[in-house]
């Protein structure tokens, strides 16, 4: 059994891909046709075996391997990337981005989203940009667009330029600049011509209202600087305003003066 292990430590240890002259093995091997048949076939299988393992591994090694990026934003944090090819993503809280680093820009540019985020894409015509949820992909060569991907519903909102948005089971619409899209656990798809002018608040921190309800504008106001807005009055006010990135507490004394409210806030 000694004799049998030390033949095939010698043959895996000189093994080179398309290069095993088998004749000389035998030779090395001291192994003679008049040998017996049984033992000619159990040294043939286990030398085999380990070639072919030497072999299989080495293509694991070579081609096989991966190395996943992951980036999560926490709660109230925004986090803003920069992928490799300079292409840049803002990060929405609660959300999360992984790539494979050693395929991103060779083989493809693809990123799997749980969660929310913007994008810039640089522009490559020869390499698409494919954004990966659960329920759908949003495919680009280069253009800004926003991705939500939640467990029942992924939807995509464009800001410039065109995006192909598709799911598994090949339902698919072309979106251009302002349009929105969105498909459920169901595949049922919606499109809207027109996006909400407020989708991008969230990154951006810029408002527009026409004759929006309060209660909306409160609530989208919360969402979007993590506070809570006390004395919201029952009957039902109109706002019409637009704010560029200004701190809350001034977009409260605007409104209270505007609609002659009260509204304070908590924190």
């Amino acid at each position: 059994m000694e004799k049998e292990e030390k033949d095939i430590r010698f043959v895996a240890r000189f093994y080179r891909e398309n290069r095993l002259n088998t004749t000389k093995a035998w030779q090395k091997l001291g192994i003679r046709k008049e040998r017996n048949h049984a033992t000619l076939l159990y040294r043939l299988t286990a030398i085999a075996a380990v070639v072919g393992l030497i072999a299989g591994f080495s293509w694991w090694w070579m081609y096989d391997r991966q190395d996943w990026i992951v980036i999560a934003s926490p709660t109230r944090t925004v986090k803003e990337i920069t992928l490799p090819d300079d292409s840049r993503i803002t990060l929405a809280e609660n959300s999360t981005l992984r790539y494979d680093r050693k395929a991103y820009g060779k083989k493809n540019r693809n990123v799997a989203l749980d969660g929310k985020a913007y994008f810039s894409v640089v522009h490559q015509e020869q390499c698409s940009f494919t954004v990966q949820t659960e329920l759908a992909n949003i495919q680009v060569l280069g253009t800004r667009f926003q991705v939500t991907a939640k467990a029942d519903q992924t939807s995509a909102t464009v800001e410039s330029g065109k995006v192909l948005f598709y799911n598994k089971e090949q339902k698919e619409a072309i979106l251009t600049k302002g349009m929105h899209a969105s498909i459920n656990q169901q595949g049922q798809m919606r499109i809207d011509k027109q996006s909400d002018p407020n989708a991008f608040a969230w990154k951006t921190r810029v408002f527009v209202y026409n004759e929006t309800s309060l209660k909306k504008v409160v609530e989208e106001l919360e969402a979007v600087y993590k506070v809570h807005i006390n004395r919201v009055p029952q009957e039902t006010h109109y706002l019409t305003a637009s704010f560029d990135n200004i701190p809350v507490e001034e977009i409260i004394e605007i409104i209270n003066q505007t609609l002659d409210t009260k509204l304070d806030i908590t924190k």
